[in-house]
């Protein structure tokens, strides 16, 4: 039998002492992992099901899941499959989230990167369409939100740019360079910062705790991100 959680005065009401204390009854408690305990969890898991992961990898699948255990140890499963010697990288869970997807959400913050707005609604529309979730599109442009923002403080403070890329967490790619620096020419620290509280009211929004449409403040965003505004597209 599988109860909500039952409080002290539930556990001492006849029928509670009942499940509680019951000569053939065994009673145990099954705490909710929390949502920021969530990605120890899976990294937890994951360690049991004898795969490493990096910190990114761990993170998309916990927006993934969005604190569903069960559909957290069916990605885990399915990454056993999936991955090589073992190891987890964020390619490695994008593929499986979506591995026949005709559009993916690193094409996505790629197309908004590099500016190209109507591309990157486009894609969007395309993920939607392909059943992709939320949450893991809003973990993506966070990604990416989160690095600008610190590379562009950086940047405004007087570093040298190769310097910034060089000691961002992790490293950026040679081939994302151009990319990066395209985006931090398009936006002051400041406006990056702005974006960045955006994304925060769209994950409140994602758990029904904020009025709005997710998809289109998500629209706007990306748009927001490449620097142009173009008319949304009706709901």
């Amino acid at each position: 039998m599988s109860l909500p959680k039952l409080d002290g005065s539930a556990q001492k009401t006849k029928w509670g002492k009942a499940l509680v204390e019951g000569a053939q009854t065994q009673f145990v408690q099954i705490w909710p992992v929390d949502v920021g305990q969530l990605p120890q969890w899976i990294r937890q898991r994951l360690l049991q099901a004898g795969l490493a992961a990096t910190q990114d990898a761990v993170e998309l699948i916990a927006a993934r899941v969005e604190g569903n255990l069960l559909a957290a140890a069916q990605e885990i499963e399915k990454l056993k499959l999936m991955a090589e010697e073992g190891q987890i990288t964020v390619e490695t869970v994008q593929a499986a989230v979506a591995d026949s997807a005709r559009f993916d959400v690193f094409g996505l913050t790629d197309a908004v990167l590099n500016g190209e707005a109507a591309h990157a609604l486009r894609m969007l529309e395309g993920l939607r369409g392909e059943g992709v979730e939320t949450p893991v599109i809003l973990w993506a442009l966070t990604r990416e939100l989160r690095a600008l923002a610190n590379m562009s403080q950086q940047f405004s403070q007087g570093m040298p740019l190769d310097k910034v890329f060089s000691s961002a967490r992790p490293p950026i790619w040679d081939k994302r360079k151009p990319l990066m620096s395209k985006a931090l020419q398009r936006h002051s620290a400041k406006r990056w910062s702005q974006l960045l509280m955006d994304a925060q009211r769209i994950d409140a929004q994602i758990k029904g705790q904020a009025p709005g449409s997710p998809w289109s403040s998500l629209s706007r965003l990306a748009l927001l991100m490449a620097g142009q505004r173009l008319a949304l597209p009706a709901e």
